[in-house]
């Protein structure tokens, strides 16, 4: 079968890197896929693949398809042709490129056509303006980037660099202990862990012989937590689930106890995820959260404060923040960690952000049946 001739590219972006092809194209190629699928589509690799709605296996889904397959070097996608227009459909592509001296990405748009409107020229210089460069130029100023970063890190952590970091992290670790110690888990406690990352802390909750069940919002991050605790997942001792700390997956007084760790500084609406952490627990269930307190601000380990950064709350706030959602018995803690750090492995330099001023552990019980 001959292939379409080859159309002018309208658009190109160029990315240059002084990494080989090899190198590169697994990386380009995750990320995008993952950020499609965080978007509600799925790209099936290799020659032939399917574009579609995530979810969704009917042919009659498929809105692309893979029509060139080289990697690492050329990669084709050719969304699929609109047979109802009276004129002959437009042909889109997208080419993510690496190029032979791996020293840039190259991404085209090319097709052109299937602008609906006139003058087609004013259409298409709108579409380009609205859909292309406004969204680039939003993307590349300093404020987004930094958030970008901080979604990447602490919010929603992704890519390879984050999954090896949340696999063992160890500047979390010192949290976990304070947390397991306090809960003193039994075998016939029911977990709930809002935003596990990598599974680090349900591991070690699971080895006390509880259950549990987690939500994160970042697809990398359920991936290692679930090859971390594969053998509890088959046990059916655990399971994992993609959800959002305001709209729990869970039915009401699930759990007899709940944690958080290293969540709070980015929930948008702490109260409401509170809320649904007291409705998820049993009369009697208990609460911990660790986070870091104001005194982090300005610390590697948080950065400045600013708009749209971590939010760090004192004692009080939380406290309010607990009794609003409905809890009882709450209180905070200012445990002195850096003896456990210390032992743990924790860099030396790092140590000091495990003092008392710089971490807190905020506890709270949902009252009993009829109290």
């Amino acid at each position: 079968m001959s292939r379409p001739k080859a159309r002018t590219p309208l658009v190109q972006i160029r990315f240059h890197l002084s990494a080989s092809p090899e190198e590169v194209f697994p990386l380009l190629w995750g990320e995008l896929s993952s950020s499609l699928l965080q978007r509600g589509w799925q790209i099936h690799s290799g020659p032939g693949g399917a574009v579609r709605m995530a979810g969704r296996r009917s042919p009659r889904a498929d809105v692309g398809r893979v029509e060139r397959w080289d990697p690492p070097h050329d990669v084709e996608i050719v969304w699929k042709q609109d047979a109802a227009r009276g004129e002959p459909p437009p042909r889109f592509a997208v080419r993510c490129r690496v190029e032979p001296s791996g020293s840039s990405v190259l991404v085209e748009h090319s097709g052109g056509g299937g602008l609906r409107g006139r003058p087609r020229e004013e259409q298409a210089l709108g579409w380009l303006a609205t859909e292309v460069v406004a969204p680039l130029l939003l993307a590349i100023a300093p404020a987004r980037l930094t958030d970008w970063t901080d979604d990447r890190w602490g919010r929603r952590p992704s890519g390879p660099s984050s999954t090896a970091l949340y696999k063992e992290p160890i500047y979390h670790l010192p949290g976990f202990h304070a947390i397991l110690e306090g809960l003193a888990l039994r075998k016939d406690d029911v977990l709930l862990e809002v935003g596990c990352g990598g599974g680090a802390l349900l591991k070690r909750a699971l080895a006390t012989g509880c259950t549990a069940a987690a939500i994160d919002h970042s697809a990398d991050m359920l991936r290692v937590a679930s090859q971390q605790n594969a053998r509890a997942i088959a046990a059916g001792h655990l399971q994992l689930r993609y959800g959002d700390a305001g709209a729990l997956p869970f039915p009401s007084e699930r759990f007899t106890c709940a944690v958080m760790s290293g969540v709070l500084p980015w929930l948008p609406d702490p109260v409401g995820a509170f809320r649904e952490v007291h409705r998820s627990l049993r009369p009697g269930g208990r609460f911990v959260a660790w986070t870091g307190t104001p005194k982090m601000y300005g610390t590697p380990a948080a950065g400045p404060r600013r708009r749209g950064g971590p939010r760090l709350y004192d004692d009080r706030t939380l406290v309010r923040f607990a009794r609003k959602a409905g809890f009882s018995d709450v209180r905070v803690d200012h445990p002195d960690l850096r003896a456990v750090a210390q032992a743990l492995g924790v860099p030396r330099l790092a140590r000091y952000l495990f003092g008392p001023e710089y971490g807190l552990l905020l506890w709270a019980r949902r009252g009993s049946a009829g109290a």
